[in-house]
């Protein structure tokens, strides 16, 4: 993999934008960084030795190869388009913009700007599921036949008040947030399933987004090809991640992201040609999230032409395309009508 530095700028010091400073190779800069409140930005910036910027054209003015867009999602498309306006490759974290309209629009930012742009699926660098994917990929266990997948969390106090529960900044609610990093992964492992049918609900939150959706994948009216069951919650009281391959000779299975998710596992259990209790393999892997940082790695390989980049705008495009099909036509389709293209 290139050890070569990077000039590192972030835009959106929160959270996640500090997930991504610490994700960083120890040859790499952080030359500054610009938040709405000016205060993350000077203590991203001084607990990472960069500068805490006025806006994007000061940040931009420090001529960093990189720049990690960590913002609402309604920024997203805005602030990476000006990156790569600015000669800056774009770290960008998903879903890439508010729509497919938008993020189409920053494909064709970065084709005329000849930077290359990554998508913030971490989830894909979990070491359990790049396994899972690894194993489904190789054919060892035959063809692939069905995926379900389960992931939530509770919120907290005060969360249908977030931005995250405004659909003109998120874009939409649960489907949006966990429920495109699993429209992602079965992107990856089964390819582009289309949408069979989805049910959204609001349950539990006082919101105009959905804190529930029930997504089914899969060609209707073939007998045969792969589909997928996925359901994400806001109103799941104990942390849950789980996803279910099954392929023809075995089932893997991953549960946990870590942290409040529990443990990450791999489970493969091997069916035997006389069928009855399947012989287990099993792995765990470590209680720390290494997802940021390999991620960061695998950018960092992409950049130096060294791997084909994993978590593109077209993965992006694919699981906002699925997301507007469920939306659309339902008691949930009129918040979208206010969503900028």
């Amino acid at each position: 993999m290139s050890d070569a530095p990077l000039r590192v700028g972030i835009v959106g010091c929160g959270l996640i934008g500090r997930k991504r400073a610490e994700a960083l190779r120890p040859q790499d800069h952080l030359v500054g960084c610009a938040d709405i409140v000016p205060e993350a930005a000077e203590r991203l910036a001084a607990d990472f030795d960069g500068r805490a910027c006025e806006g994007m054209t000061e940040l931009l003015e420090l001529e960093p190869q990189v720049l990690i867009v960590a913002t609402s999602h309604d920024q997203l498309a805005p602030l990476a388009a000006q990156a790569l306006d600015g000669g800056a490759h774009v770290f960008v974290e998903k879903p890439a913009g508010l729509s497919t309209a938008q993020v189409e629009q920053l494909s064709r930012v970065a084709e005329r700007s000849s930077r290359l742009v990554k998508v913030g699926f971490n989830h894909r660098f979990h070491p359990g599921l790049a396994r899972a994917a690894a194993e489904v990929h190789s054919g060892r266990h035959g063809e692939l036949m069905h995926i379900r997948a389960r992931y939530g969390h509770g919120g907290r106090p005060g969360y249908d008040r977030e931005w995250r529960a405004q659909p003109a900044r998120s874009g939409g609610g649960e489907l949006v947030d966990q429920g495109m990093h699993l429209l992602d992964l079965v992107h990856w492992i089964a390819g582009p399933l289309p949408l069979h049918s989805a049910l959204l609900r609001t349950h539990f939150w006082d919101t105009p987004v959905e804190d529930n959706a029930a997504l089914i994948l899969g060609e209707a009216h073939d007998r045969t090809a792969p589909w997928a069951l996925l359901h994400v919650s806001w109103t799941e009281w104990k942390n849950t991640f789980s996803l279910e391959i099954y392929c023809r000779t075995a089932k893997l299975q991953v549960d946990g992201l870590v942290r409040s998710y529990g443990p990450q596992s791999l489970r493969i259990y091997h069916m035997k040609p006389e069928l009855g209790p399947p012989e287990l393999e099993e792995d765990t892997f470590s209680d720390d999230d290494v997802s940021w940082a390999a991620e960061w790695e695998h950018f960092a390989a992409a950049l130096a032409g060294e791997v084909e980049l994993l978590g593109s705008l077209a993965d992006a495009r694919y699981a906002w395309a699925r997301v507007e099909d469920a939306y659309a036509g339902g008691p949930y389709a009129r918040m979208r009508e206010d969503i900028p293209r």
